[in-house]
């Protein structure tokens, strides 16, 4: 089962990787593919049904105050805090695999942190662009 898990994973971000515009049908779609019971999957009744469920589901997690949602969001949030504070190295790495561990998104990490390295260098160039602005701000509050 896990091993089933995996390989969806696998081929729904390799799917998120090639277009940006994938949308739940398409996410569906790859998750009725890894049907458990193949005689089931050629049932095109319940295959349709499993398919509504799949995207009922799936449109109601993502959607802010969803409990999975906000556990997986805190995470993905503490894994990128943790390489921004401590860096992308080897200490860093290791609080984003914490974080992200408790969801079961250890397998993340590399992406997580390449995000966060973007993000540091927007920030580090957003501070040289308009550090005395800033400055200037804090100053007068």
């Amino acid at each position: 089962m896990e091993n089933i898990v995996v390989r969806c994973g696998e081929e729904v971000l390799e799917l998120l990787d090639r277009s940006e515009e994938a949308g739940v049908e398409e996410i569906v779609e790859i998750m009725s593919g890894f049907s458990r019971d193949g005689e089931e999957a050629f049932n095109a009744n319940k295959l349709q049904e499993r398919k509504a469920v799949m995207s009922r589901m799936l449109v109601k997690s993502l959607q802010a105050g969803d409990t999975v949602f906000e556990r997986i969001s805190h995470a993905v949030y503490l894994a990128t805090r943790g390489v921004v504070l401590a860096g992308n190295g080897p200490q860093g790495r290791k609080l984003a695999e914490m974080a992200l561990r408790r969801v079961g998104a250890v397998d993340l990490t590399d992406r997580v942190v390449a995000a966060a390295e973007i993000l540091v260098a927007v920030a580090t160039v957003s501070v040289n662009v308009h550090g005395q602005w800033y400055q200037y701000l804090t100053d007068n509050l």
